[in-house]
């Protein structure tokens, strides 16, 4: 009977319109202090199908909570998702208002168009004696849904 009343798994594509919250965990030479890291933005994703694949590209900030110094990094990124592994790109600018560093972060990891769980190395591009935080992260991040349609 169980059969004969399955339904099937959903293969359509969405898109979709997310708030993205998220914690990072900064660890990682050149200093000996971890740091915890508030994410917060908007993004735009498109997904689904067979295998549950898709795309985001969004906007947003990181907030550093145990700084010395209130910084933060305003970031664009963009992420592919393709069954259950999640990779992409971030471009960050840290600033504390006095000084500035610019740092690419490839991410890699697990996840999906809801949640994600990646490691985010960093690579400075500018500034690289201004180290607001340490040259890695993890990062957990949950897309809650504004807006969703079938495509």
């Amino acid at each position: 009977m169980i059969g004969q009343n399955y339904i099937g798994r959903d293969t359509g594509y969405y898109k979709a319109l997310n708030i993205n919250a998220g914690y990072s965990y900064s660890f990682g030479d050149p200093l000996d202090k971890k740091f915890h890291i508030l994410d917060l933005g908007i993004n735009r994703s498109k997904y689904g199908g067979l295998r549950g694949g898709g795309f985001q590209y969004g906007i947003g900030s990181e907030f550093v909570l145990n700084s010395t110094t209130f910084t933060i990094g305003p970031k664009l990124s963009g992420i592919m998702y393709y069954q259950i592994l999640a990779f992409g790109l971030e471009i960050v600018t840290y600033t504390d208002f006095n000084q500035s560093t610019l740092r690419l972060a490839p991410l890699i990891g697990i996840g999906g168009d809801k949640f994600r769980l990646t490691i985010n190395p960093h690579i400075r591009l500018t500034n690289k004696d201004f180290e607001p935080i340490n040259r890695g992260l993890i990062n957990l991040s949950v897309n809650l849904s504004l807006e969703r349609e079938k495509d």
